[in-house]
């Protein structure tokens, strides 16, 4: 695998979700159980695929373009990191799929820390790269508080499907941890695997 910048950030990433499925299966969440923990479930899922269709989305304005120009329309005109809270939504839907309060929160808590260091990270390296282009951008369109009416879609734009498809590939991993999440769970819940904690 080729080291970048982000590498270390999706190690933590990978490890933490590894951690919650692990969690998933081996303890009872008492928060919503039967028809509740179902619906929390389906809103989970609901989440992950609005999440997994906007990160795909956002990546068609962005992708191959992310080194080399400084993205303003789409979804970029709306806010400066759409990945990023896009990747929160899907944090906040992992959360419902385990039906506990806890690990909701834990996720949220953790993944806002990560995203918000890297979209300042980010932020600061493309200063560098645009300067006070930069600095307009960011006077007009905010980090992860979207401003809808702002955003401007183009009527073409140039498409790298080489780099593209990894937005695919990112979204089918998505609804890939949905589905692990929601197996975790059955097979804690029909006894499959020890009850070792028992969490709100």
């Amino acid at each position: 695998m080729a080291t970048s910048r982000s590498t270390p950030r999706l190690r933590l990433t990978l490890l933490l979700l590894t951690g919650v499925v692990v969690l998933v299966a081996v303890s009872e969440r008492t928060a919503a159980v039967g028809l509740g923990g179902q619906l929390l479930q389906l809103a989970g899922l609901v989440c992950m695929a609005t999440a997994a269709l906007g990160r795909i989305w956002a990546s068609v304005f962005i992708a191959g373009y992310k080194d080399t120009q400084l993205v303003r329309h789409g979804p970029y005109a709306a806010l400066r990191h759409p990945l990023y809270a896009l990747s929160l939504l899907a944090v906040l839907g992992m959360g419902l799929s385990t039906r506990s309060i806890a690990i909701t929160a834990a996720l949220l808590v953790a993944f806002t820390a990560i995203y918000l260091l890297a979209a300042r990270a980010e932020d600061r390296l493309l200063r560098v790269a645009h300067g006070a282009d930069f600095d307009r951008y960011a006077a007009e369109v905010r980090a992860f508080l979207p401003r809808w009416s702002a955003c401007e879609v183009p009527d073409a734009i140039e498409v790298r499907p080489r780099i593209l498809w990894k937005a695919f590939l990112d979204a089918g991993s998505l609804l890939g941890l949905w589905m692990l999440l929601v197996a975790a769970d059955s097979l804690q819940r029909a006894g499959c695997t020890p009850a070792w904690i028992t969490l709100p």
